[in-house]
């Protein structure tokens, strides 16, 4: 068990030096170019034994299986091959995976990803996230097309997606060659310091298995408990935060969804000692063009901004078929990280303008439609009279995506105006965890009641409404204590003031750290009103 039962970590470690305003302004002044389109497919031929292939149709976890892999440059070499993903090991057009041997290497690999797209017909939707990614200079996987060919019988195109390994960190440049790899658990990406094991899977460590994980408790603590004046620094501090901020927005672009089963990654680079993110199935889109659907369907477009976090309302329409389907087994699930940097003013900021940036300039239709044509005319040829293939779709697909594209674009806008006009009106003032005390705050023009409120240690049990009746004047603050309100303040925690109606009603949060005696945190009287430590 990564996780369970670690012993806290002195979170105060050596730091990392901050980027600069300046490095920033720097990076955020290159513009975001997408990458040369490759002009041409490889093919890849896999020769196995029939009988022990339709094992993989028979038996969703057969173990890796011998083949014979032959390379587009003639060579033939044995390998293994087994089924990859989760849902896609019942698709009928399977997702692969092939090991090489020792000494043999595809495109600077010997772990390959062949992921089959055939629940999205347009083929192009998780290659354009990679090729966004690439355009913002975010050193994670890169994808390529290949055809791939079983026993003489072709398959179809396939999307070859770098396995986040040691292969990757040399080949995007990674200083630490060796660095700990770990991959969030099943239902697991909350960025949390422990689990649910009713729903939830452990994190998996990838790469030095052997060694202690004292490095991902230390940094799921920070991320849990740094307190809010000192969440921004110490983010420059420990992780890559400007190519996380840069993940998000070619999440928001491709309308991402399920992130909390995408099993991404989490890189600790020893050399800079900061933390990279390596996302994961971007085939987990919103957009996708399902191969049930009808030739002129219009892309699903409008998840709101902030994806996977307590602003996002997909997290409690989730959470609601789930409370259907099985009662109380379940919590809602969303990041942590996400949200913290959601709440943040300064971040939220940072990342409304990185939003606007590859909008203008990777959704811009004298951009994108052209991509979209060539992508469409690459693999074309490709596609025509390939198994598991809706022509009527793909060949709907330049449509599809540049209407998608087209409303996608104006509903962001949208939420980035809506955002950033956003004013805060009943938030948690101070809170004194050591004396047991909670002070809320009207900042709104009217009065406001604190009837139905609900104030929580647990930002996934949002509904218990247990906040006094009161009605505070504009400006008015009142102080509840914790046995008014049914609470026990733990030194380091989280605490959420919701509406009572939603789980993802959240009107004010704060995550904090534990403090010395006699401080305690309050938002400044100034807006934008930050958290200051008294």
């Amino acid at each position: 068990m990564l996780l369970a039962g670690c012993a806290r970590i002195d979170l105060k470690e050596e730091q990392a030096p901050l980027e600069s305003e300046a490095q920033r302004a720097d990076a955020l002044a290159q513009p975001f170019q997408y990458p040369p389109l490759q002009t041409s497919l490889d093919e890849l031929r896999v020769q196995i034994d029939p009988a022990v292939l339709e094992l993989f149709y028979e038996e969703r976890d057969t173990p890796p299986q011998p083949i014979v892999l032959t390379l587009p440059d003639g060579r033939s070499v044995s390998a293994e091959m087994r089924l990859r993903g989760n849902s896609s090991r019942g698709w009928p057009k399977k997702s692969w995976r092939i090991d090489l041997p020792t000494g043999e290497q595809y495109k600077g690999r010997k772990k390959l990803n062949l992921l089959s797209e055939w629940r999205e017909q347009t083929m192009m939707l998780e290659k354009l996230a990679y090729d966004m990614l690439e355009a913002m200079n975010v050193p994670v996987s890169r994808a390529t097309y290949v055809r791939l060919v079983i026993n003489g019988e072709y398959q179809g195109v396939y999307l070859d997606t770098d396995r986040v390994d040691k292969s990757l960190l040399s080949n995007q440049g990674f200083q630490d060659l060796d660095a700990n790899i770990y991959r969030t658990g099943g239902k697991n990406g909350e960025m949390k310091t422990s689990f649910d094991s009713k729903y939830q899977r452990d994190w998996e460590k990838e790469t030095n298995a052997e060694l202690p994980n004292d490095d991902l408790v230390s940094f799921l603590q920070a991320i849990n408990y740094t307190p809010e004046p000192n969440l921004e620094e110490m983010l420059e501090q420990r992780v890559e935060l400007e190519h996380y901020l840069r993940v998000l927005v070619a999440e928001a672009l491709v309308t991402m969804n399920t992130v909390e089963d995408a099993k991404s990654y989490w890189i600790h680079d020893a050399v800079t000692d900061r933390w990279t993110y390596g996302p994961w199935d971007f085939n987990n889109t919103d957009a996708k063009y399902l191969p049930e659907a009808k030739p002129g369907k219009q892309a699903d477009y409008n998840h709101p901004l902030f994806n996977f976090s307590l602003f996002d309302g997909f997290v409690e329409a989730e959470w609601l078929k789930r409370e259907e389907d099985e009662p109380k087994r379940w919590k809602p699930i969303f990041s942590n990280l996400n949200t913290r940097i959601f709440n943040h003013p300064q971040l939220r900021d940072r990342l409304l303008t990185l939003y606007e940036k590859g909008i203008a300039e990777l959704l811009d239709p004298a951009v994108l439609s052209a991509r979209i044509d060539a992508m469409h005319a690459l693999l074309a040829p490709h596609m025509r009279g390939a198994p598991h293939v809706v022509q009527a779709l793909f060949d709907d697909s330049p449509r599809y995506l540049k209407q998608y594209s087209a409303n996608r674009t104006g509903f962001l806008r949208s939420e980035i105006a809506r955002w950033r006009a956003r004013k805060p009106q009943l938030v948690i003032q101070a809170v004194n965890a050591k004396e047991g005390w909670v002070e809320l705050r009207n900042l709104h023009t009217s009065p406001v009641s604190t009837t139905g409120l609900v104030l929580t240690t647990d930002l996934r049990t949002a509904k218990k409404k247990n906040v006094p009746t009161k009605t505070l004047a504009p400006g008015e603050t009142v102080r509840f204590t914790d046995k008014q309100l049914g609470l026990k303040l733990m030194e380091d925690g989280e605490l959420g003031l919701f509406d009572g109606k939603s789980v993802v009603g959240v009107m004010d949060l704060l995550f904090y750290g534990k403090l010395p005696p006699g401080r305690y945190y309050e938002r400044s009287r100034e807006e934008p009103n930050p958290w200051v430590i008294h």
